[in-house]
């Protein structure tokens, strides 16, 4: 009987998360709305962070690169790694303002095998292999494309058409500044996501940002009511861009501890324009599309 009860308390609880989507407006957006005054607000705000990191600089580059060790931690860390490894040290490059990217895996099963994708059109290159586009691995691409933006992040959503000032808050004796930030609706819904970054108010610095998932690999029972939130620290100034040198996520809201986290990038030799653009572009044939998604 017990069981029976235990089961049925797991299928409602199943159903509702199913029923659930993540939701990133704050209780003052979701009071107010986004009005015209909050609007302004939160564009001369992220403005004025888009500069305090120097983002100014970013478009008289291409290309960047770096190599990293990435660490994802726990049950829900081997459920949700892009990558073979549970530690990963890897070697990526970007091209700025596009998803075209390669990584190449410096350890385990795929160690000197290279991923990589252009225009959303995913390839491989293995020891034995010359580079050939195969079929699309969701797990790989997803992690280029996620790392990617959250390089750029800043200088990406200061051009989203829904920008606004979302209020304060403190958060391990810190204060910040909240900007809410999505496309279309501000309301949730799976075409878009949403973001609500934290600024600290001393340093101008982006420190925290949650984010929903709707785009998610892992279509798990629930999904639609999980979300990630990353911290960026140990900022370091290259070519007069701020670049977080280390980034820590976590599974749905920050934690007050960082050990606490999901996964964990440490970024060593950031490099920008170390390598020809061409490296990202291996087929004459594709037609590039910038930042544009495929749906």
């Amino acid at each position: 009987m017990k069981t029976i009860k235990l089961t049925t308390i797991l299928i409602i609880c199943v159903l509702l998360l199913q029923s659930c989507m993540a939701d990133m407006r704050t209780k003052m957006i979701k009071r107010d709305g986004i009005s015209q005054l909050n609007t302004v607000k939160g564009e001369n705000l992220l403005k004025e962070t888009w500069k305090k990191h120097g983002f100014e600089n970013l478009n008289s580059h291409k290309v960047y690169s770096f190599t990293a060790n990435d660490t994802w931690k726990g049950l829900m860390g081997r459920m949700g790694k892009p990558w073979p490894e549970a530690k990963s040290k890897l070697k990526l490059k970007y091209a700025i303002n596009t998803f075209d990217s390669q990584v190449e895996f410096l350890n385990g099963k795929k160690e000197n095998t290279l991923a990589g994708l252009q225009s959303w059109q995913y390839y491989e290159k293995t020891p034995e292999s010359d580079i050939g586009f195969t079929t699309y691995n969701k797990r790989i691409a997803f992690g280029l494309s996620a790392y990617h933006y959250f390089f750029e992040m800043l200088d990406r959503l200061k051009n989203a058409p829904i920008i606004s000032y979302a209020g304060e808050k403190t958060f391990n004796s810190k204060q910040y500044h909240l900007i809410f930030v999505t496309w279309k609706d501000a309301k949730p819904h799976m075409q878009h996501d949403q973001y609500l970054l934290w600024i600290n108010a001393e340093t101008q610095l982006l420190e925290y940002a949650v984010y929903s998932l709707r785009d998610n690999y892992l279509k798990i029972p629930g999904y639609k009511a999980f979300y990630g939130s990353i911290k960026f620290s140990d900022y370091k100034s290259v070519d007069g861009i701020l670049i977080p040198h280390k980034q820590i996520v976590f599974l749905n809201q920050p934690s007050r501890k960082d050990k606490s986290h999901l996964h964990q990038l440490i970024v060593e030799d950031f490099k920008f324009d170390d390598f020809d653009i061409s490296e990202l572009y291996p087929s004459s044939d594709i037609a590039k599309i910038g930042d544009k998604k495929l749906h």
